[in-house]
């Protein structure tokens, strides 16, 4: 597993497996008070997830009838997953809140139809993603629905500023959209904590992931990785002892994690600048030259990636979309770098 968290009276970290998805190492969750308690996100509805939170939270001292808020850091499935089975086991309706940007995420209707869509096949036939792939990824999106109940009803919108309170915490919403366009952290002032979900991870970069469903968010011209660029500063702007994540260790140099980040995001950009000047290449192309060795069940991602730093290039204006496909084609324009990074 994972090195213990800070100990503290009023925040408790509950560690789920992950298994089959070792790259994330856990599922965190954390509670939060001396009780009532609050809960900051659920996990995944794994085999054995709910039984295990069930012994952690009685190991702490409390019990699902003690949980007076859920607080979503965003909606994907490893994070909101259990909600709706953690409620109906504390026998009573128990607010779930989440940023208006993400809740459409948790009903019902997009999770049977919304995972696999018109939209979201448009998008592969632009990336130029083989049949085979697209088949194994609509095989998974139909896997990925077993993972979590829907939260019809249940979410009340959160929005940036908003304040939670209670025995021995004070948390702020900062709102960092990027990961995705709902993405939260939540700041704890006196123990000078930021719980980032999946806005900054220890041992991987966190995927701003390219939203396909922009007619559902506030903002339709929503870009990912600009996004989240500009929620990395508003994170470094924070006076942070500890970060928690929604996945493996704890974080005690938050201003060296974002410096890493930032030269990650701007070698990929290099690299894929290099592999489109003076030539038109499709995004499928691009994931082979720049992830050879990717799992099949991380080949959407590597697109999502190569899309989102695509879209930031295109607006520094040192590329852009030479032919609309399908597949789309994309080459570098005006003076680039000698080298790849």
């Amino acid at each position: 597993m994972i090195s213990a968290f800070p100990p503290s009276d009023a925040i408790h970290a509950v560690v789920l497996p992950v298994p089959g998805f070792g790259n994330l190492l856990t599922s965190n969750i954390y509670v939060l008070g001396t009780g009532p308690v609050t809960l900051i996100d659920t996990g995944p509805k794994f085999p054995g997830a709910f039984e295990n939170i069930e012994k952690q939270l009685h190991e702490i001292g409390f019990g699902f009838q003690d949980i007076e808020r859920i607080i979503l850091t965003h909606g994907h499935i490893d994070h909101f997953g259990l909600a709706r089975k953690i409620i109906e086991a504390a026998g009573r309706s128990i607010p779930c809140h989440l940023h208006r940007d993400d809740i459409w995420r948790t009903s019902g209707e997009y999770i049977r139809y919304g995972f696999w869509s018109d939209e979201v096949l448009e998008f592969t036939r632009m990336a130029g993603m083989p049949r085979d792939a697209v088949e194994r990824m609509k095989r998974r999106s139909a896997f990925y629905k077993n993972f979590c109940d829907p939260l019809d009803g249940e979410g009340i919108p959160m929005d940036e500023g908003d304040t939670f309170s209670g025995p021995g915490f004070e948390i702020r919403v900062v709102h960092t959209p990027g990961h995705s366009p709902g993405s939260c952290c939540l700041y704890e002032t006196g123990s000078r904590v930021l719980f980032s979900g999946d806005h900054i991870i220890k041992h991987i970069t966190p995927n701003p992931i390219m939203e396909i469903h922009r007619s559902l968010l506030s903002d339709p011209g929503y870009q990912s990785l600009i996004s989240y660029e500009a929620s990395l500063e508003k994170v470094e702007r924070l006076d942070i002892r500890y970060a928690f994540s929604g996945h493996g260790e704890y974080i005690d140099d938050v201003p060296g994690l974002l410096s890493r980040y930032r030269e990650h995001h701007e070698s990929r950009k290099r690299q894929i600048l290099h592999h489109i000047l003076d030539i038109d290449q499709p995004i499928s192309h691009l994931v082979e030259d720049l992830f050879p060795d990717i799992p099949e069940s991380e080949i959407f991602l590597a697109v999502s990636e190569i899309y989102a730093h695509l879209e930031v290039l295109i607006s520094e204006g040192r590329a852009r979309m030479s032919t609309e496909g399908p597949p789309a084609l994309f080459r570098a324009s005006g003076v680039q770098p000698a080298s790849a990074g």
